[in-house]
C-alpha cells in the first residue's frame, strides 16, 4: 500500500489542539471525501511534545489518533498489491479533527486513485 518513502513532515492535530510530529505513509494524505483532503502539515509543532505513533496498539497508555476505516470499491491503478483491490479495507489516520467531523460513514471518496467508502470512524482516545 505504500506509495513511497515515509513522510517525516506530517503533523497530527489532537482534539485538545496540540500539534504532534508523526511519521506517515505519503498516501495517507491522498484520502479525499468531497472537496476535502487529509492534510497533515502546515501549523507549527506544539513545543515540548514528542513524536506520536500512528500505528501503536490502543491497549497501552497515551494518545491514540483518530482514524477511519475505508473499503475500496474500485481497483486502484496498476501497479498494486492484492491488499489494495476491491473489497479490501484500510485504516487511515485523519490528521485534523475538522475533517473527521465533516466526513460521514457511508460517504464515497477516493484513495490511491480509486473509489472508496468510509465504513467506520474511530475517535481519538487518551489513556
Amino acid at each position: 500500500m505504500s506509495a513511497g518513502k515515509f513522510d517525516l513532515t506530517a503533523r497530527y492535530f489532537s482534539d485538545a489542539g496540540r500539534s504532534y510530529r508523526c511519521k506517515s505513509q505519503p498516501e495517507t494524505r491522498q484520502l479525499r471525501f468531497g472537496a476535502t483532503s487529509n492534510p497533515g502539515a502546515a501549523l507549527a509543532l506544539t513545543p515540548g511534545l514528542g513524536s506520536l505513533s500512528l500505528t501503536a496498539s490502543r491497549r497501552g497508555l497515551g494518545l491514540f489518533p483518530r482514524f477511519v476505516i475505508i473499503r475500496m470499491v474500485t481497483d486502484p491503478p496498476a501497479p498494486r498489491g492484492d491488499y489494495e483491490g476491491v473489497g479490501t479495507r484500510h485504516r487511515v489516520v485523519v490528521f485534523r479533527l475538522s475533517r473527521f467531523t465533516l466526513w460521514a460513514e457511508g460517504q464515497v471518496g477516493t484513495y490511491l486513485g480509486a473509489d472508496c467508502v468510509l465504513d467506520r470512524k474511530v475517535p481519538e482516545t487518551v489513556r
